[in-house]
C-alpha cells in the first residue's frame, strides 16, 4: 500500500499538475512535459465506494496499486489532482432528477439503484466518489489536451460507460468519459473527440449519450450477444451523426487476433476519416481469458499491443492526446498485470513479460465477422 500512500501524499503536498492550473475558466497554458510523462488520477474516495461481496469493489484498486508498486511504476507517474464535478458538468450528460436520486440514495446510507436488478450498488460515499470520478476524468483530459502530460490513466471508481442519461446500471453511476468529452468541448473548444471502449461489455451508456452527436465518435469492441444486449454492428449513429457510432461485436471465444484486427482494419480507418483532436479510451480488461464475467480470450500481451496501437494512432492523428479510464476486470491478478502493462506502454518502458500467457483454449476464428464489419462500416 506504500505506493498509493506516497501518491496521495504528493497530491496533498501539491501535485505537479494541480486543480488550480486546470480550473474551469483557465486558458491552460501548456507546461512542457518531460519525455513520455504519464499522468495518473487516483483519489481516496474511489476506495470508499465499495461492497465486499460485489465483483466491482475497492480490492480492484488495491491489486493495481500493489502491482504498480512491485514494478516501481508509481515514481515514474505524474499525479493529476482530481476534483468533484460540478452540477453544471453533470447536467451536460445526466438529468437533474437522476443526479438528485443518486445523491438521495447515498444520503440515506446507500442501497441499490434498482433493487430488482441488484447489480448497481451505492454506499454513503458513492455520490461523492462518482462526482470525484467525473471531475478526475475532466482534470486528466484537460491536462493531456493542454500538454501538461503526454498521456494519462485515470484509476476511477465507480466506472461510467453503462450510465444512461437518467439511469444507473452495470456498476456505473455517472458517465465520466462523456462528461470529460463535453468538458473538452466546453472549456477548450475541441470539435471532435473519439471515445474508444475495449471493455468486454458494450458501452451502451456512451452510445446512447452520443448517437445523435457528430462531434463525438463512440467506438466499442465487445462480446455480443451478451449483457447489456446492445451494440449491434448495424447501430452506426443517427441523423448527422450516422457513421460516428462504431460497434465491433464478437461472439464468445474472441481474443487477441480479433481485437487487434478490428482495431487495425476498422477502427483506425474510421478514426483517420473522423480526425479526432483528442482520444479517450474506456480501458476494461474483462475480455481477459481468466475473467469470470465474460467469455473472451484476450491475453495481457494482447491488451499491451492494443494500448500500444492506441498510443501510436493518437500520435499520428492528434498529437498523442490520449487518456485511459479504468473499466472492467474482475479477476484481480490479470487486472493488475494488464493495468500495469498499459502504464508501461504509456510511459514508453520495456514491457514486462505476460506472466499468465495466452488462453489455454484457442480463440475462435472471426474472419467472416471482420469482413462483415468492414462492409457495414465502409472501410477496407
Amino acid at each position: 500500500m506504500q505506493g498509493r500512500r506516497e501518491f496521495i501524499r504528493q497530491l496533498l503536498a501539491l501535485s505537479a499538475v494541480s486543480g488550480a492550473s486546470l480550473s474551469m475558466a483557465s486558458c491552460g497554458k501548456p507546461i512542457k512535459p518531460s519525455p513520455n510523462s504519464t499522468g495518473v488520477v487516483l483519489d481516496p474516495l474511489f476506495y470508499e465506494h465499495t461492497q465486499a461481496d460485489h465483483p466491482e469493489n475497492a480490492q480492484r484498486l488495491v491489486a493495481i496499486d500493489e502491482e504498480l508498486q512491485r514494478r516501481e511504476l508509481w515514481q515514474a507517474l505524474t499525479p493529476v489532482k482530481a476534483r468533484l464535478a460540478t452540477l453544471e458538468e453533470l447536467n451536460w450528460v445526466h438529468t437533474q432528477g437522476y443526479i438528485d436520486e443518486i445523491a438521495s440514495i447515498s444520503e440515506y446510507g446507500g442501497g441499490y439503484f434498482n433493487p430488482y436488478l441488484g447489480d448497481t450498488y451505492l454506499t454513503a460515499a458513492s455520490y461523492e466518489a462518482a462526482k470525484m470520478a467525473a471531475g478526475g476524468a475532466i482534470q486528466l483530459n484537460l491536462a493531456v489536451y493542454d500538454r501538461q502530460v503526454d498521456n494519462g490513466f485515470a484509476l476511477l471508481r465507480p466506472p461510467g460507460h453503462h450510465a444512461l442519461e437518467s439511469k444507473a446500471m452495470g456498476f456505473c453511476l455517472f458517465n465520466s468519459d462523456v462528461i470529460a468529452a463535453r468538458a473538452l468541448q466546453h472549456y477548450r473548444g475541441v470539435e471532435r473527440v473519439a471515445i474508444i471502449d475495449f471493455d468486454v461489455h458494450h458501452g451502451n451508456g456512451t452510445q446512447d449519450l452520443t448517437e445523435n452527436d457528430p462531434s463525438i465518435m463512440a467506438i466499442s469492441i465487445h462480446q455480443h450477444p451478451y449483457w447489456p444486449m446492445t451494440g449491434a454492428a448495424e447501430h452506426v449513429g443517427e441523423g448527422d451523426a450516422k457513421g460516428t457510432n462504431v460497434n465491433c461485436p464478437f461472439g464468445s471465444g474472441a481474443g487477441d487476433m480479433a481485437y487487434l484486427k478490428a482495431f487495425e482494419e476498422i477502427i483506425v480507418p474510421k478514426l483517420q476519416a473522423f480526425k479526432p483532436q483528442h482520444i479517450i479510451a474506456f480501458a476494461g480488461y474483462d475480455a481477459h481469458w481468466m475473467d469470470p464475467l465474460a467469455e473472451h480470450r484476450m491475453s495481457i500481451d494482447g491488451f499491451n499491443q492494443l494500448v500500444a496501437r492506441l498510443k501510436n494512432t493518437a500520435a499520428d492523428l492528434c498529437g498523442g492526446r490520449l487518456s485511459l479510464s479504468l473499466g472492467g476486470g474482475y479477476e484481480l491478478e490479470p487486472l493488475a498485470h494488464s493495468v500495469a502493462g498499459s502504464f508501461e506502454v504509456l510511459l514508453g518502458r520495456e514491457l514486462t513479460t505476460d506472466p499468465l500467457g495466452p488462453s489455454p483454449r484457442a480463440e475462435n476464428d472471426y474472419s467472416e465477422q471482420l469482413a462483415k464489419l468492414k462492409a457495414i462500416h465502409q472501410v477496407g
